[in-house]
């Protein structure tokens, strides 16, 4: 298991994959016979409970596909979603009334208070009902279970 930790400064400073990127199918270029599926969970060792957004383009999709809100306690780890896509995306908020947030540069939209499933394109316009978010866009080398890890 690969456990990703959040270093804020260098994911900001990589370059975000487009919507074509976001669509490369892990099995093309892991090299294996096997599964080809990513396992995303979120565990949060923040000191505070918190609430995770997911967003991805599974292959031979256009589109992305956006979940929320998963809640995850303190010191708990929660499975989110399974997808066949190598890349992507994370968004969390404290639920503590203390506005930290754990985010990126992506920009996706996301619904409150949710929970929530929709579709969207590659715009960075949201619906009214909806609000932009700064995402953390993530990518994996090989299948199996990916851990991003909420920190203070």
């Amino acid at each position: 298991m690969k456990s990703i930790h959040l270093i804020l400064a260098a994911v900001m400073a990589a370059s975000v994959p487009t919507l074509a990127d976001a669509q490369t199918k892990p099995g093309a270029s892991y090299g294996g016979g096997g599964s080809s599926t990513v396992d995303l969970r979120v565990c949060n060792n923040s000191g505070r409970d918190a609430t995770v957004a997911v967003s991805y383009v599974q292959p031979g999709e256009s589109r992305f596909m956006n979940r929320g809100w998963y809640d995850v306690a303190n010191g708990a780890c929660r499975e989110l979603v399974s997808t066949d896509n190598q890349n992507f995306y994370f968004y969390a908020d404290a639920t503590d009334g203390s506005g930290r947030s754990w985010r990126g540069g992506h920009d996706l939209c996301v619904e409150y208070p949710g929970p929530y499933t929709f579709y969207s394109g590659d715009s960075t316009e949201c619906e009214s009902w909806q609000e932009l978010r700064g995402f953390v866009p993530f990518s994996t080398d090989e299948p199996g279970t990916w851990t991003w890890t909420l920190d203070p």
